[in-house]
């Protein structure tokens, strides 16, 4: 608020001193309907914080606020694209399921008796796949043989598989529970219900159980793996956060990740100290360039750090000047962005030192001009203060130009976190860190997390999620 009052005050100083020049001058112009887009702005900004204000005591008083819409930005003809890298639109048509459904049987449906004609010959089978899935149970009981030895005084019992020592549940059953918890976001009392009306008979504590205590070293070990060999797949890696509740405090969740991999950190600081701790010395040197948004605890984390084109192009989308001339200006701006966006685009796929020089220099010239429009142009002076950070693909053209990666990884924690409300306990912590990297990671390998926790609690792990991250490095590099 007092800032507010301060930016009123500096403008009524400016109309005091603006009344007595020539308003004949173009100059003079432009710097009364800058003024005005200012003051225009700051109403607007009052009308919504008054809203706003008002909402609140409507719903101190448990009435209901004025019903919250989208706003439609002013600049059409920038936001029909969400961002810089959006892909053109492409005829949808739908694909063929033969090559992708597992066929668990086949059968033989002849053609009813005394409909064919006598010359009627065979000409083969038309297929068709119908695809079906059975809920059903699995109960087994064991019967383990007894043996005593009255010599020896000792009784001998027979052992079951490892996987269901000291439990009453099976690893299909366990997986299965992992696999609605942290991929499909079923809370943990809707799994107990769904297993409870199907033959399973398990409490919502024993669900909780299974979910944060059981096999939590071996899964800590493997995200630790999945740290390491993900590190090494690539010089570049993305990052990103999100507001966590942490046993009713604040905290975070950041996500570290390229196209083969992802491993979230969950945390009551997002400091660098904290980004930091990720990381140990030897894995830091691991890679070169770190992608992400202009927050300040990721930088000087990485020997370089690469800004986020996205994120950049969002700040002059967040202009919504209310003068034609002011959105002129600012779509011209914007077009000039993307077209420089594509050079560097096109850059990647042929790096030159001819090409690299070019997109420096007029760098400067895009973002170094002036424009009628003043926050316009405060807008590009900031921009152009990250330069560098902007401009590490020239550097290393194999380093994406945008964070999106990050962004939509971050997204699935987001989600659970809404559902959830995020996490009660220390080992709660823990087993979402390592289940939501192997959840993410499996996604982006093209593993069933199903498929790999059943290994995980049948104690026969056949997935080999690191060797497969190993295998993608010259494909990243």
């Amino acid at each position: 608020m007092v800032s507010k009052l301060i930016k009123i005050k500096e403008i009524i100083d400016q109309i005091k001193v603006i009344q007595n020049k020539d308003f004949s001058l173009p100059e003079t112009k432009q710097e009364v309907l800058n003024l005005l887009e200012t003051l225009c702005g700051i109403a607007l900004e009052q009308e919504k914080e008054n809203q706003e204000l008002k909402d609140e005591i409507n719903r101190l008083k448990e009435e209901k606020g004025k019903p919250k819409f989208k706003e439609k930005s002013q600049n059409t003809t920038n936001d029909q694209q969400s961002d810089l890298d959006v892909k053109p639109e492409k005829n949808w048509s739908k694909s063929s399921k033969k090559g992708k459904v597992k066929i668990d049987r086949t059968e033989i449906v002849p053609i009813a008796a005394g409909i064919l004609p006598p010359d009627a010959e065979f000409k083969g089978y038309e297929e068709k796949i119908v695809q079906n899935i059975e809920i059903k149970t699995d109960n087994v009981l064991y019967k383990l043989e007894k043996y005593y030895s009255p010599s020896e005084k000792k009784t001998y019992t027979a052992e079951v598989d490892e996987s269901i020592q000291g439990t009453e549940f099976g690893p299909e059953t366990k997986a299965l529970i992992s696999t609605l918890y942290f991929e499909n976001r079923v809370t943990e009392n809707k799994i107990a219900s769904f297993l409870n009306s199907n033959g399973i008979y398990i409490s919502e504590g024993t669900v909780s159980n299974i979910l944060i205590k059981e096999q939590s070293e071996e899964l800590t070990n493997i995200k630790s793996q999945i740290l390491e060999a993900g590190l090494k797949s690539s010089i570049y890696h993305q990052i990103d956060d999100t507001g966590m509740k942490i046993d009713d405090k604040s905290g975070f969740a950041t996500i570290l990740c390229n196209e083969v991999y992802s491993v979230f950190f969950i945390n009551l600081s997002k400091s660098r100290d904290t980004v930091k701790s990720f990381l140990t010395e030897f894995l830091v040197c691991l890679f070169i360039v770190l992608v992400g948004d202009d927050a300040p605890q990721f930088k000087k984390v990485a020997k370089r750090y690469a800004l986020c084109w996205v994120h950049e192009d969002r700040l002059f989308k967040k202009l919504n000047p209310i003068l034609e001339c002011h959105r002129l200006e600012l779509t011209r701006i914007r077009d000039e962005i993307w077209k420089y966006y594509e050079r560097l685009k096109a850059y990647k796929l042929d790096p030159t030192e001819e090409t690299k020089s070019e997109l420096w220099e007029d760098f400067n010239v895009l973002f170094g001009q002036e424009t009628t429009y003043e926050a316009l142009n405060e807008r590009l002076t900031l921009t152009m203060k990250k330069k560098n950070e902007l401009l590490a693909v020239l550097d290393y053209p194999v380093v994406p130009l945008h964070n999106n990666l990050s962004e939509v990884g971050i997204r699935e924690m987001v989600i659970k976190r809404k559902i959830s409300g995020g996490v009660e306990t220390q080992e709660g912590l823990i087993a979402w860190e390592n289940n939501m990297s192997i959840l993410e990671t499996c996604k982006k390998l093209g593993i069933s997390f199903y498929d790999f926790m059943r290994g995980i609690y049948s104690k026969k792990i056949t997935i080999d999620l690191t060797a497969l991250i190993n295998s993608k490095q010259t494909i990243l590099n």
